[in-house]
């Protein structure tokens, strides 16, 4: 009997250790402030012919003040809908202005912000990945007690978690009419798993149930753990884009990878064999972007911070912000036909 309590107490220790890296893992990505990569340029308003801001500011749950955007062309007041943009990690909202001015043109009044944590807002760190639902939440209240925005009807676009936020938080927010979801991600303790194998190079699928143990924690008792689950309990028309090539959230981990959306009336999907995360950009941008960043990172790895910053000042930030004009269009025709079925 007491080799019996040994080994449960082995299994205990170790089950308690896998706990506590499983954590370490995820405060290692969401435990800091995300301030915006220095070697990048993030294009503003100024770099767009009539693009216009309207700085706007609302607080989260804890009381953090978020603050972002209206950016809209023309008069302010004369919208058709209001769009709601979510960015992704890695920079905040204005890693997509040129998303931004595209929605802007087609005659929306566009909300983006930037999540707790990042960049313009406020917070000492990121938190979690599920807590962008929250600050997305925030968001959509601020929207109804705005007079500028509270009889619009509301679009939702996001890209990688801000993708991943989009999809979720329809559980929460029945009033959308309709979504665009670029590169979202399944399976939160999987994208961990899939990280770790993909930049320290081990494979650790046994760490899968801590992550989801430390996920369940965060989040609504009601919030589920699969995008896709999340997507199955609504009738919101959503559009999702996705590339085969993804190296950030593989095909495997995908929204779009559980077949029973395709059965469903309001879901469309679309995937792209060659293309990579960046699915709305064209496939030279995604490859240029591949490119430099692969050899910002080698430099920055000898710390040749010099050179670094030299290869910066020479890159191409319009081409690699290229649109893919196909999917921006297919996104635009949707979105003009959820407003017309609502």
């Amino acid at each position: 009997m007491t080799i019996v309590w040994i080994l449960l107490g082995i299994v205990a220790a170790v089950a308690l250790l896998l706990l506590i890296f499983a954590k370490v893992v995820e405060n290692f990505a969401f435990g800091k402030r995300e301030e915006g990569n220095p070697y990048l340029r993030y294009f503003t308003a100024e770099d767009f012919e009539g693009l216009q801001a309207k700085p706007v500011k609302f607080p989260n749950a804890e009381g953090d003040t978020l603050r972002g955007n209206l950016y809209f062309k023309g008069n302010i007041e004369d919208k058709k809908a209001l769009l709601v943009f979510v960015h992704g990690m890695g920079g905040g909202h204005l890693s997509y202005t040129t998303e931004l001015n595209f929605f802007a043109e087609q005659g929306y009044l566009v909300l983006a912000y930037d999540n707790t944590g990042t960049m313009a807002s406020e917070g000492k760190s990121l938190k979690s990945m599920t807590h962008s639902i929250s600050d997305l939440c925030a968001a959509l209240q601020f929207v109804k007690e705005n007079n500028l925005t509270n009889s619009l009807p509301i679009l939702l676009v996001g890209h990688s978690w801000g993708a991943y936020t989009v999809c979720r938080v329809l559980q929460y927010a029945p009033e959308v009419k309709g979504v665009v979801a670029f590169s979202a991600p399944e399976n939160q303790p999987q994208l961990f798993c899939d990280q770790v194998k993909q930049q320290a190079g081990l494979s650790v699928p046994f760490l899968k149930p801590f992550f989801a143990f430390w996920e369940r924690l965060g989040v609504d008792k009601k919030t589920t753990q699969n995008t896709s689950a999340a997507l199955l309990q609504t009738d919101v028309p959503v559009l999702l884009f996705h590339g085969e090539a993804d190296p950030v959230v593989p095909l495997s981990n995908a929204a779009v990878s559980n077949p029973v959306l395709c059965e469903k009336g309001n879901m469309e999907i679309e995937v792209y064999p060659d293309k990579q995360h960046n699915v709305y950009a064209t496939r030279e941008a995604e490859q240029y972007i591949a490119d430099s960043f692969g050899k910002l990172t080698a430099l920055l790895k000898e710390k040749k911070t010099d050179e670094a910053k030299v290869l910066s000042e020479s890159l191409d930030f319009r081409k690699m912000c290229e649109e893919d004009a196909e999917v921006m269009e297919r996104t635009a025709a949707f979105l003009k036909r959820c407003l017309q079925n609502q």
